[in-house]
């Protein structure tokens, strides 16, 4: 029989795990283990709007999560902090003797009061919040915050945010919801937010987070037959600063896949006044090409037509004649800002009723509506904050096409006529 292991909640009472609700105990997760590599520093919002009883509970949390999670033989180390006006680091990332002496230093954190100012906690904690962990180079460790807040903050979130991602830390966001817009521009992506209903709720996160904190990112399709053609939208609405976003996105996504004739084949068409074939589908036969020909693919200005785009893949790119491999699943990757989508429902429509996949990856404030009716009935639009918020989503986009359920390539396409059919 599997041993359960129970832990009081932060209220102090007992109860069965197997029914988890006020006052009563849940089973606490398995620890981490010694593959997970990760250097992490809670941040605790520990302002008025917080209020001390939220203080205490995210407290409460990271105690229940360090005392669940860290082992004998765990490589991951913790730090905490707490911000209100300003950030206080009570406990440098790795800077203790033990578990014990990490929850003594948890106990002793103070509440801070006054405003919320979330922001610049970020940004202090970017620049010193891992102390003497913040090695360099390949010795260092995956490096995570996690916020938790139940307070909006009073100051602007996205440029420190952004900043800080920059720095390559891996940003995740607990919080109520009311806060989970703010976490979801801070983290780049709600995929990476845990959102809570209630305090109780709250430690049910736990197992959750830990997921977050030691998951890599899959694969790809390294052992599946794919026919994948990116649609960057080149038009002057985007400029030539996000375009070369976009083709970093698609870069670091090809990366994912063993690209060879006998498994994946990439294309890429860029669009704006005019349509480009930067390179089709049998251009390029192994990964390195194909990501040096994306890195040349031209930025072109003017106004761009996604329908244009599309029928121009249909009639021209997915093809026997150019390259497309009879019975190989089939799919279409589009980046746009929003512009220029109105025309393309008819194209779209046209490429899935002849069994090619096609996801829509809009970016910034785009034109909903338009890329909905893009986007179809199943669940293909991807929606990112921000161009620079591109590389957030390559698990998504990935998980999308390899994960052979809703909206994936169909593994079961044929060829009628030149073009794909199932």
């Amino acid at each position: 029989m599997e041993a359960r292991v129970f832990q009081k909640d932060w209220t102090g009472t007992t109860a069965s795990a197997h029914q988890p609700s006020e006052g009563r105990l849940t089973a606490v997760p398995p620890k981490l283990s010694p593959e997970c590599r990760i250097d992490v520093l809670f941040l605790l919002a520990s302002s008025a709007g917080t209020t001390l009883e939220g203080f205490l509970r995210a407290k409460a949390f990271v105690k229940r999560f360090v005392q669940a999670s860290l082992g004998e033989d765990s490589r991951a180390r913790v730090g905490v902090a707490r911000y209100s006006g300003e950030l206080m680091v009570a406990v440098p990332v790795g800077e203790y003797q033990d578990v014990p002496d990490l929850l003594r230093s948890l106990d002793g954190i103070p509440f801070g009061g006054g405003a919320t100012l979330t922001g610049g906690a970020l940004r202090q904690a970017a620049e010193r919040g891992f102390g003497s962990a913040a090695r360099t180079g390949q010795d260092r460790p995956r490096r995570v915050v996690v916020l938790l807040t139940e307070s909006p903050s009073q100051d602007d979130v996205a440029g420190p945010a952004r900043r800080a991602r920059a720095r390559e830390l891996l940003l995740l966001g607990v919080g109520t919801e009311a806060v989970r817009a703010e976490l979801e521009e801070i983290t780049g992506s709600p995929e990476r937010v845990l959102v809570y209903a209630g305090p109780h709720d709250l430690f049910r996160q736990t197992r959750e987070l830990q997921g977050k904190l030691c998951s890599r990112p899959p694969p790809g399709c390294q052992a599946r037959s794919l026919d994948l053609v990116f649609a960057l939208d080149a038009s002057a609405s985007v400029g030539p600063e996000n375009f070369a976003r976009m083709q970093s996105f698609a870069r670091s996504c090809a990366l994912r896949f063993d690209v060879n004739p006998d498994v994946t084949q990439v294309g890429l068409v860029v669009y704006g006044g005019h349509v480009r074939v930067a390179f089709g589908l049998d251009t390029h036969a192994t990964r390195a090409a194909v990501l040096r020909a994306v890195s040349q693919a031209p930025y072109l200005g003017g106004v761009g037509s996604a329908g244009t785009a599309l029928l121009h893949i249909h009639d021209r790119v997915m093809t026997v004649q150019r390259g497309a491999r009879p019975g190989v699943p089939k799919a279409v990757v589009v980046l746009t800002g929003g512009l220029g989508a109105e025309d393309a429902a008819v194209p779209v429509r046209k490429l899935r009723n002849n069994g090619v996949s096609v996801l829509v990856v809009g970016v910034g404030p785009v034109l909903r509506e338009a890329l909905r009716r893009l986007a179809g009935p199943r669940d293909s639009l991807l929606h990112v904050a921000t161009y620079a918020d591109l590389r957030h989503h390559q698990d998504a986009l990935i998980q999308w096409i390899c994960g052979g359920e809703r909206g994936s390539p169909h593994p079961h396409c044929c060829f009628r006529g030149g073009h794909s059919a199932c």
